[in-house]
């Protein structure tokens, strides 16, 4: 019985190393995304919400897909933010 539960520990402690680095590479992708579009929108000259944008690439990275959703959230359906950029084009 204890060899069993040996072996599971062994496999599950693989799994969690998968999983992690699975993890590692999303934040990292996902940061990086972050830091386009917020680069895009600040040489669109609008500025992005909250922080600076390597402060949101950096959050990003540490809190993953959560913080890329409130990013979106904040810069891509932000109504008063395109109501203003469309009005300065005119």
């Amino acid at each position: 019985m204890e060899n069993l539960m040996q072996t599971f520990a062994a496999e599950w402690q693989s799994i969690v190393t998968v999983m992690a680095i699975v993890s590692a590479i999303v934040h990292v992708i996902f940061a990086g995304a972050v830091a386009k579009d917020a680069g895009k929108i600040t040489k669109a000259g609008v500025a992005t919400q909250l922080v600076s944008p390597m402060t949101w690439a950096f959050a990003t990275l540490v809190g993953g897909v959560a913080v890329a959703a409130v990013y979106w959230f904040i810069h891509h359906v932000n109504f008063a933010r395109h109501f203003y950029t469309d009005n300065a084009n005119k």
